[in-house]
């Protein structure tokens, strides 16, 4: 079988992402001028990113599974690219602002997708149709829901439409038995999987060189660029290590471990493109800033090996035991940086330490075994 690549409409579509998820991120800096909100803040920035994220899964899967059957899927695509714009731009903390525009950015897209179920569902037959119409209907439950919170005022607006949205990404939960018997195409999800890290990671290095404009001459400034240079680039290598060595490529799936997994690993690397911002400032309270930094990296390690062990190849052995003890490790280092007065650069030492060990437990993992 001929392996099938990324097409060039699938990376135009990506770039619109490098947008959104820059958006989000310099969103999430706003907490740096309202401490006093930072839980809100976060809670809004969730609220913002979970829906993003959602839109380029719901049509990376269709694409990955019905893609080369679909006539002229620019039609549908460049649309929905447009869409996401609307929604982007509608990215704001003081979300009544922008409601309208946010919530016609996200219809847009998802009707769009639910469109193109239904119209690839004639072409096909026996379980391909029938896992094509169950997702539309699916999906079409909740756009009809999120559609309906324009019917509301306060905060029961947004509760209709995260309740759209929540139908959207648990419902396919239950489905898996059922798509398990259309399988995705797993080395083309797990590479656009691996391009949307690649954005993510890509904006953690925007925000260490945002960091060191104008202070090119500052010995602190590049000593601190360059931990966290050093601790993005480990972790860059560890996830990318795995991807290459560990993962079975030709796993038949329905490919749901790989879609939530990487919502956490996104998430976690976003955050910790934003913390390596608040962090230079120092604005935030100490515990606050700490929690982001040794959280968000504590969330990768954990998300990473989940999705790699559950799509990990047959004679890869995981040793969890060696995973619980590098958490417990890190949690060692978040505590003494919380309850001493060591500076900043302790705490990216103590990360950069996790993350080269993590690194080293994906080299022993992914040894071929001897026989």
């Amino acid at each position: 079988m001929t392996e099938r690549k990324v097409s060039w409409l699938e990376l135009f579509f990506d770039l619109i992402f490098v947008t959104a998820v820059a958006s989000t991120t310099h969103l999430l800096l706003s907490i740096d001028n309202h401490p006093d909100k930072t839980a809100v803040y976060f809670g809004e920035y969730l609220l913002m990113v979970t829906p993003m994220f959602w839109a380029w899964v719901g049509q990376t899967m269709f694409f990955n599974r019905f893609g080369e059957k679909i006539k002229l899927p620019e039609l549908y695509m460049l649309p929905q690219m447009f869409f996401l714009i609307l929604m982007t731009a509608s990215f704001d903390l003081t979300f009544s602002n922008t409601y309208y525009t946010f919530l016609i950015g996200y219809l847009g897209i998802r009707i769009i997708t639910v469109i193109q179920y239904f119209v690839i569902s004639r072409q096909l037959r026996g379980n391909p149709r029938k896992v094509a119409i169950l997702l539309g209907s699916v999906f079409l439950l909740g756009v009809i829901t999120t559609a309906t919170s324009v019917f509301f005022d306060g905060s029961v607006r947004y509760l209709v439409m995260y309740l759209g949205i929540a139908i959207d990404i648990v419902l396919p939960l239950f489905l898996s038995k059922t798509l398990q018997k259309v399988p995705v195409d797993f080395p083309h999800l797990a590479e656009r999987f691996g391009l949307f890290v690649i954005i993510t990671f890509g904006e953690s290095i925007v925000a260490i060189t945002t960091i060191l404009v104008g202070h090119t001459l500052d010995l602190y400034t590049i000593g601190y660029t360059l931990l966290g240079f050093l601790i993005i680039s480990t972790l860059f290598i560890s996830y990318f290590h795995s991807f290459e060595k560990i993962i079975d490529h030709h796993k038949k799936t329905h490919g749901q471990y790989l879609i939530y997994g990487h919502f956490f690993i996104t998430l976690s690397i976003m955050l910790l493109a934003a913390n390596l911002h608040l962090l230079f400032e120092g604005h935030l309270q100490k515990d606050i800033l700490l929690f982001m930094l040794f959280g968000s990296v504590a969330v990768f390690f954990i998300s990473k090996q989940l999705v790699f062990a559950a799509h990990k190849k047959v004679e890869v052995i995981f040793y969890f035991w060696k995973d619980i003890l590098l958490l417990l490790l890190l949690t060692g280092f978040f505590f003494l940086n919380l309850y001493s007065d060591l500076p900043l650069f302790v705490s990216f030492v103590s990360i950069w330490i996790c993350a080269l060990l993590d690194l080293g437990l994906q080299y022993q993992t992914s040894k071929p075994i001897r026989v």
